[in-house]
Parts: structure tokens; C-alpha cells; sequence
């Protein structure tokens, strides 16, 4: 590169802040020695990811991790040429100093496995070579329903491990990446540590022990809507007994629901953080139950907080239907695409336009608005960015902008992540990094939750940015707040008489009222 900075159409530079846990999956725990799924190699006689250990473990300095992490990728393939017909190891040389899978080279995955986040939305791929491809599973619904039918490891609320045993595990802190690490998800040969406890207690890079939503110092408010409420009440504050403790916080499963997935399609929204137009969002839970369980208050905790036994965390992934993308008005087999709102037409699902589905980065994602009252919720971005968005739809948290146009990870930190991170010390941190990036805008030093005011304005003494003096939000921080979560796209540029007048303090005093915990 030049070294110079990426300017701003203004001639600004572009600057960011944030962290990411950029880690990697946990597949050499199970792929590789004495894991379940190398055993289970070996049990079948495939022998190559034994020949890919000794080969590596002949040279002095390759550490027994980095030995274990090509095992585990030679033992995938392995697996997979066996259970599934394909011939990615039919040239694999254990002898090779190069390339070790001779003709048939780089194996992706997302050549027969479409991906949003890879961009691999055409499959197969038509530029992959060495191997025959063939239009497969996404890659979401692959990985997760093979691996939940095979290892569901259930904690001892029936939870799954398995979510936070194979997605990245490791603290920033290398001491903590070991057994002697009471919060480890697994040993390190994949097994289950929490069988008989609270998963939710466990920790690891990519959420659990990290996040807000995991952690028990959390302070409100919360906003949480109908839903919300019934997550905190019936999840976070239960033990994995089900009786009353000391919050707990959610897990995967409790966001990545069949609930939030039926919230999304029945939205048709025409303004985002009044939430106006036909939602389920806004609703009482008498009245949400009936909409997705069909008033089976047992069918809908069922969904809600999936668990291992009913089948359902392994549905959610198997039983998926796609979301609308857009409707057909077309006759005798033509196109004629229309919004996916449209009053007449055929659905196209999401499906039938990526091969990813509408998985990662698109509509079956979580959104803060399942839970969170508005306008705490994601920006209605109009369906320009396909397949992140939809119009009349909520965009995704790590894509909508709020207070203005200022993305939401600017003041919240990035999803799995947000402030305020559990802090267990500087050495038993899952991720000091995050931690110690609130503590360097925090008004006092100490506060580590979203970013306050004080970071980008000068403030009055309740904490209130000095443009609202003279306004009833000057007395009221957390009305402020909310004013600032209901600014969009343009509201920045309205003078302040303009603003309080579209944004009422009584409305924004009311939502802090309903919604502090």
C-alpha cells in the first residue's frame, strides 16, 4: 500500500474503533488425537489424519496446536470423502513439503455450500477446480444440523454446548486457554465441561462470558419490550434448575430462535424507531403467543429457549423456511418481480436468489428489536443491500445507523461484544480489549457501558449534551437517550426546536419509564 490514509469525501481520513474476536473455530478438538470425531475416523479405518500429525510433529518447532489444527483439517476432509462421496483427499501425499493434496489443491467449502458472508451466493460455484461440485446445503444449515444430530452435548439445563464449543473459545489471556481454566467450554479434546452445569457460566472469545446479554453486572435500564421481559424473566434470571439466581444472562439459542424469525416476516414497517405500520414487536405476549405458537404458551417457551430434548435447536436449523425476498406477478412461467409486500404475487423465497439462504448477514438473523422496545431498535435501510436488507424491514444491528447516521457500533460495540463486556479481572477476562475501550471514552473512568454523551459533546451536569438546554430533556439523561436512539437519517440536520417537536420529551420519558427493566 501508500501508507496514506482512505479520506472521507470531505477529505477527512476514515477512522474506526471497535474490536472483533477475529479468532478461529474449535474444529481440532474433536478432528483431531483422541477427539470423538477423530476416533470415530480411525473407528471407519481413514488413517490420514494420523499420517498429517506425524508429518508435522517432525519438525522440532511446530507446536503440538499447530500440529493438532492440520489433523483436524485432514480429518474433516477425511470424514467427508467417506460419508458423502467426494474425493478431496484421492491425491493426498502425507510425504508432500508442498502441496499435500496434490491435483485436487484448496478445498473451500463454499464452492458447494453457499455463503452469504463469503459473498458465494451462486452454487456450485462455476471457478472452482480440483473436485466435483454439486448445489449442497448452505453452509449455516450443513454445518449446524450435522454437528447438533451428532453432538448436541446438552448443558444441564438442555442447553447446547455445542454452540460455544465450536465457535472460537479462546481468551485473550493465553493462560486461560488451557485446562486449568474453570470457564473453558471443553477439554481440550472436545468434551463437554458444563454436562452437569450452566453453560451459561462457562466463557470463551465469541460471546458467552463477554457480551452484555452474558453479563450478570449488567445494570438497567434494559428496554425490553413484552418479549424481552419474558426473556429476562423466564431465562436470564433462572439457574440451569429453572429457580429464581442471580442474572444469568441469555445464550446463543435464545436470540437465534424460530421466534425472532417470525417476528422479522411479519413485520411491514413504515417508520423504524416509532416502530409504525404492522408489527408483532409492539404487541402484548398474550397477543405474541397467539401469533407464533398459536396461543400454546408451551409450544412457544419451546421455541423461545430452545432445548436439546424437544428437538427444537436442531429444527430451528433443519425444519428452516426461507423468508419471503420478493413476490412474482408473472404469468405462464415469466418474472415479474415486485416488493415482497406486494398485495398480489407468489413469494420468492430467499433461497431460490442465494444459495445461502437467508442465513448470515441476512433476514433470519437476530434483531435488537425482538426484545428491545423503540426506538432501541435497528434502521429501516430500504432494501438497498441486498441480501443484508428489505424495505418496510429492520436491517441488521452491524449495518443501521441511529442518532443521525452514526452506526450503532459506534456507541454499543460490535454484536456478540456489546458494551458492557464482562470483566473478571484483567487476567481472567475473556476480552480485556473491549473492556478497556469503554473505560477510554467513560466519563469517569469506570463506567464500561454503550458510549455516553460526554464522549462527543460537551455536557450539562445531569450528563445531557448542551444543545438540548432550554428543553425538558436537559433535566432527563435517559430521555436524552432515547431522543438520540429515535434520531435517523436527516435528524441531525433539524434545528433543536424542530427535533423535540418531532420527538416529544413525554414520549421519550414514557418509554423510559416502561422499559427500565
Amino acid at each position: 500500500g501508500t501508507g496514506k490514509a482512505i479520506n472521507n469525501p470531505d477529505g477527512t481520513a476514515v477512522s474506526y474503533f471497535g474490536t472483533n474476536p477475529v479468532d478461529i473455530p474449535n474444529c481440532y478438538s474433536c478432528h483431531s488425537r483422541t477427539g470423538k470425531a477423530a476416533q470415530m475416523a480411525r473407528d471407519e479405518g481413514l488413517k490420514q489424519g494420523d499420517a498429517e500429525y506425524a508429518y508435522w510433529k517432525t519438525y522440532p518447532d511446530t507446536s503440538e496446536y499447530m500440529a493438532r489444527l492440520a489433523e483436524g483439517s485432514i480429518n474433516i476432509l477425511a470424514l467427508h470423502d467417506s460419508h458423502h462421496g467426494t474425493t478431496f483427499l484421492s491425491d493426498y501425499d502425507s510425504n508432500a513439503a508442498g502441496n499435500r493434496l496434490g491435483k485436487v489443491g484448496f478445498v473451500n467449502c463454499t464452492d458447494c455450500h453457499g455463503d452469504n458472508v463469503s459473498g458465494n451466493l451462486q452454487e456450485p460455484r462455476v471457478t472452482a477446480s480440483g473436485y466435483k461440485t454439486v448445489k449442497a446445503k448452505a453452509l449455516s444449515e450443513a454445518i449446524h444440523g450435522f454437528h447438533l444430530a451428532m453432538v448436541p452435548m446438552p448443558d444441564g439445563a438442555d442447553r447446547a454446548q455445542s454452540c460455544q464449543s465450536c465457535h472460537p473459545t479462546h481468551f485473550q489471556n493465553p493462560n486461560m486457554n488451557d485446562d486449568t481454566n474453570p470457564f473453558r467450554v471443553t477439554d481440550r479434546y472436545g468434551e463437554g465441561r458444563f454436562s452437569k452445569g450452566d453453560i451459561r457460566n462457562s466463557g470463551g472469545g465469541c460471546y458467552v462470558r463477554r457480551d452484555a446479554h452474558s453479563n450478570p453486572n449488567a445494570k438497567p435500564p434494559f428496554f425490553l419490550n413484552a418479549y424481552g421481559k419474558w426473556q429476562l424473566e423466564n431465562v436470564s434470571m433462572k439457574d440451569e434448575h429453572g429457580k429464581d439466581s442471580e442474572m444469568r444472562g441469555l445464550y446463543c439459542t435464545n436470540c437465534h430462535s424460530k421466534v425472532a424469525q417470525a417476528l422479522y416476516i411479519a413485520d411491514d414497517l413504515t417508520h423504524d424507531s416509532k416502530q409504525e405500520g404492522k408489527t408483532l414487536r409492539n404487541k402484548s405476549l398474550k397477543d405474541l403467543v397467539a401469533a407464533v405458537a398459536g396461543g400454546d404458551m408451551k409450544k412457544f417457551s419451546a421455541i423461545a429457549d430452545p432445548k436439546v430434548g424437544t428437538g427444537e435447536v436442531l429444527s430451528y436449523y433443519m425444519d428452516h423456511k426461507s423468508a419471503p425476498l420478493v413476490k412474482n406477478v408473472g404469468k405462464d412461467g415469466k418474472l415479474d418481480l415486485k416488493p415482497w409486500n406486494h398485495k398480489t404475487g407468489g413469494d420468492v423465497p430467499y433461497a431460490a436468489a442465494s444459495a445461502g439462504n437467508d442465513w448470515w448477514l441476512s433476514a433470519s438473523e437476530p434483531h435488537c428489536a425482538d426484545c428491545h422496545l423503540a426506538p432501541f431498535v435497528e434502521q429501516d435501510t430500504g432494501g438497498k443491500y441486498f441480501p443484508i436488507d428489505q424495505p418496510n424491514k429492520y436491517s441488521l444491528y452491524r449495518y443501521s445507523k441511529a442518532h443521525g447516521n452514526i452506526a450503532c457500533q459506534t456507541c454499543h460495540e460490535s454484536t456478540h461484544g456489546l458494551y458492557s463486556t464482562r470483566y473478571d479481572g484483567d487476567e481472567r477476562s475473556v476480552d480485556v480489549t473491549t473492556h478497556q475501550q469503554a473505560l477510554q471514552y467513560s466519563p469517569d473512568g469506570k463506567y464500561a457501558g454503550p458510549i455516553t454523551c460526554s464522549a462527543c459533546h460537551a455536557v450539562n451536569k445531569n450528563g445531557v449534551a448542551v444543545q438540548l438546554e432550554g428543553t425538558e430533556y436537559a433535566n432527563d439523561y435517559w430521555a436524552s437517550v432515547t431522543l438520540a436512539h429515535f434520531m435517523r437519517e436527516g435528524d441531525q440536520k433539524l434545528s433543536v426546536k424542530e427535533l423535540v417537536k418531532k420527538y416529544p420529551y413525554k414520549k421519550s420519558t414514557q418509554i423510559v419509564k416502561d422499559g427500565w427493566k
